[in-house]
């Protein structure tokens, strides 16, 4: 396209160089020439051809614009979605993380004594109690009771249970469990056995409840 534009700008220099010529070599007839160079139409042929290559780049310009501007468009959502689900991806491993490190910390207590009323993690804690003196570590406040501890939970049903939810049992919610996964709990079971991991409906359990995300 540049070289046509170079072309065509030669020959209008070049057709306005022999004009200019034939008008020193005879001065007299110089109107007669003049009105030659336009009867031929050759001029202004030349600046319609430059109009429309000029016309024709402009287009091209414009429409290559346009599709620059879609296609950087369609790049920005194209990130935007990535970025927003590499944000869910790494809160979601965050929210799992997390749950799992709760249950650590409560596994390590395995084996320490049942005590009823107790809340020592090393010295005996009754069900309720290991519950709210695991979470209380983690920043969360939990009632004393199973039952006070059950009714301010977030429910869940009990398919959707994930590491890190309690489990509450009897129809008036004397008992709470930790659950660890794989259809276990940590609890503080009784004086005999003291915190230990039990299978997760050792007994029918009568709810499921949350404090986490």
């Amino acid at each position: 396209m540049i070289k046509k534009i170079a072309a065509v700008m030669l020959s209008v220099c070049m057709s306005t160089a022999m004009a200019a010529g034939a008008q020193a070599a005879d001065f007299t007839s110089g109107e007669e020439t003049l009105e030659g160079t336009f009867t031929d139409g050759s001029k202004d042929d030349q600046t319609g051809d430059i109009s429309e290559i000029a016309n024709d780049i402009v287009a091209q310009a414009e429409e290559k614009a346009q599709e620059y501007q879609k296609l950087k468009e369609e790049a920005d959502r194209a990130a935007a979605k990535k970025a927003a689900e590499e944000r869910a991806r790494k809160a979601e491993e965050e929210r799992v993380a997390h749950r799992q490190e709760i249950v650590d910390f409560a596994m390590q207590f395995e084996g320490n004594p049942y005590v009823y009323g107790g809340t020592s993690l090393t010295n005996g804690a009754d069900c309720s109690g290991f519950m709210m003196s695991v979470f209380k570590e983690f920043g969360y406040e939990l009632p004393r009771v199973a039952a006070a501890q059950y009714e301010s939970s977030q429910k869940k049903e009990l398919s959707d249970i994930e590491v890190g939810d309690l489990v509450f049992y009897g129809s008036n919610i004397y008992h709470v469990g930790l659950y660890i996964g794989d259809e276990k709990i940590i609890h503080a079971s009784t004086s005999a056995s003291g915190i230990k991991v039990s299978d997760y409906d050792f007994e029918t359990p009568s709810g499921v409840g949350t404090y986490l995300k």
